[in-house]
């Protein structure tokens, strides 16, 4: 008897758990653009989409225009960077008190990406004496990453984003190197590493 009392409790009470999941995220904002609040002050102004596919799946992209930003170093660099990957949900934030997940794009994610960067700088080269030479040089640069980060998502309105990056790395000089987007390691040991804020707005 106890037996069958335990097994109809659990049954109830299991009806009882998913009549309270509320699934209808029909109100959510899909989509959003974004900005990387702090890369101006890296030499170059980030830019991203990112747009909801289905199951807590979401990909996002983004583009960095290398040179638009502070030139601490006066190395006048130009070009460009792009990465992106698919976004995969760990878990939502749920609300207390319905169990809902606050909202599809909001929560701790994993991000495997690839990024690319090609971009030129002045080096200059210190000779003998006073002298200095001034010259034009290219780079190019390929990271995979495997990206880990959460995002918090306000009023169906705006996103807030931190994350960070770990993984392999190539760049032509042969030598670590700050690539913008990302950070390179030498050849020696090629590993990548990313991190960054990024803020947003929601659109439908």
């Amino acid at each position: 008897m106890k037996i069958i009392t335990t097994i109809l409790a659990v049954f109830f009470s299991s009806i009882l758990f998913a009549q309270k999941i509320d699934t209808d995220y029909s109100n959510n904002k899909k989509r959003a653009i974004k900005f990387e609040f702090f890369s101006p002050l890296t030499g170059n102004s980030t830019f991203g989409y990112e747009s909801y596919i289905k199951d807590w799946i979401s990909w996002e992209a983004k583009v960095g225009f290398i040179g638009l930003g502070l030139d601490p170093d006066e190395v006048n660099p130009s070009g460009f960077f792009i990465k992106g990957g698919p976004k995969f949900k760990l878990n939502p934030d749920f609300v207390t008190d319905d169990l809902k997940g606050s909202h599809l794009l909001g929560g701790k994610y994993i991000r495997p990406e690839i990024a690319f960067a090609q971009y030129s700088e002045d080096i200059y080269r210190f000779n003998s004496g006073s002298s200095t030479e001034t010259y034009r040089e290219d780079f190019t640069s390929i990271a995979f990453l495997i990206t880990y980060g959460r995002q918090y998502i306000l009023a169906n309105v705006m996103t807030l984003d931190y994350h960070i990056g770990l993984g392999y790395g190539y760049v032509s000089s042969k030598e670590g190197r700050y690539n913008y987007g990302y950070s390179n390691g030498g050849t020696d040991f090629p590993v990548a590493i990313s991190a960054g804020f990024t803020i947003g707005v929601l659109l439908k």
